[in-house]
């Protein structure tokens, strides 16, 4: 159900000074329009649509061609007014992790929980479209690298951790005469550099890093700790949230670590989780700000045997009633959470 009269957005002091970086941008408040199920379907068009035109977008930067985005611009945009209306379908997409390889993965994925982000600190919807232009692009260098080096399943050496890092300045170069606004030139260049002055290829510091690159690195990082890699196995999302917590005002600044834990929540859409009473539960719904108290639906029982029919309940929070007990691998009990809608 659809709680229209409540906001999606809470502006707050910090939301107001990070929207006070962009000129003649103010904080605009979002509410809820759609339900998860109805915008699943238009999200998913979309979201299969960019992965089809970024394949092409990969080829030409392969290829030393100059990467268009007349074609892929009109679908990031309907991407973006999705996650307007409702940024549970879009965190659901994100979370999938698809049989395409993790580099476009990881791009499309960053596009939408950068938009997300955007969303949640009350980006109008121009800036929330070329923060997800910036998340798309941002590791366009990678591309360029060999397929060897980014498929490399030991740890790396100097020379090719230097090698690695040299995907900033690479996909620079690739987009120099695409026509990519500003600021998302600058997320391409600087979403690795930390808010400590620890990371690069500046060492800038605070917010010298520019806030698009700010966001964007906070997002990067998510994406990859809870994604599979060559190198590495996903972590679960709740052990990625903590991290992503220790870290604040160290690699990352600390109002916008908060701002994506609010976006994404404690529990995002697709979530598996089991509840103190025994059954089994796939989070169904979630609006920023919900925190532990998600909607949910029950699809298995006590004995973990399937419900001739799906139980959606809400969780209140209160003391002595139902909670959520622990997170749930995403394949426990053999369940697809996205077959579910």
């Amino acid at each position: 159900m659809i709680d229209q009269s409540a906001p999606a957005t809470k502006p707050n002091s910090s939301h107001s000074t990070i929207v006070g970086e962009l000129p003649g941008n103010s904080f605009t408040d979002y509410r809820i329009s759609t339900d998860l199920s109805s915008e699943l379907r238009v999200a998913t068009l979309a979201y299969f649509s960019i992965q089809q035109e970024f394949n092409h977008i990969g080829k030409a930067i392969k290829s030393g061609a100059t990467p268009t985005i007349e074609r892929i611009s009109p679908l990031l945009e309907a991407l973006v007014a999705s996650v307007i209306r409702n940024p549970a379908a879009g965190v659901w997409l994100a979370r999938l992790k698809s049989k395409s390889s993790y580099a476009h993965r990881h791009c499309i994925s960053c596009a939408i929980l950068c938009a997300v982000m955007g969303r949640q600190l009350g980006l109008d919807e121009d800036a929330m479209f070329e923060l997800g232009l910036g998340g798309l692009f941002m590791d366009s260098g990678k591309l360029l690298l060999p397929d060897s080096l980014l498929r490399k399943t030991q740890s790396l050496t100097e020379e090719e951790q230097r090698e690695t890092h040299s995907h900033t300045e690479l996909g620079l170069k690739a987009v120099k005469r695409a026509g990519l606004p500003d600021r998302v030139v600058q997320v391409i260049q600087h979403h690795h550099e930390r808010f400590d002055g620890s990371g690069y290829p500046a060492g800038l510091k605070g917010t010298d890093i520019p806030l698009y690159a700010r966001i964007a690195a906070i997002v990067d990082c998510y994406d990859a700790m809870t994604s599979p890699r060559y190198y590495a196995t996903p972590i679960p999302h709740s052990e990625a949230i903590m991290k992503l917590a220790s870290w604040r005002k160290t690699l990352f600044q600390k109002e916008l670590v908060d701002t994506f834990i609010q976006a994404i929540g404690l529990y995002p859409p697709g979530s598996l989780v089991e509840l103190t009473n025994g059954e089994v539960a796939v989070v169904s719904e979630f609006r920023p700000g919900m925190g532990r108290k998600p909607e949910l639906t029950v699809i298995l029982n006590r004995e973990k045997k399937r419900l001739p029919r799906k139980k959606v309940i809400v969780l209140t929070g209160k003391e002595g009633t139902i909670d959520i007990a622990r997170n749930l691998p995403p394949d426990a009990y053999d369940l697809d959470p996205e077959a579910l809608f």
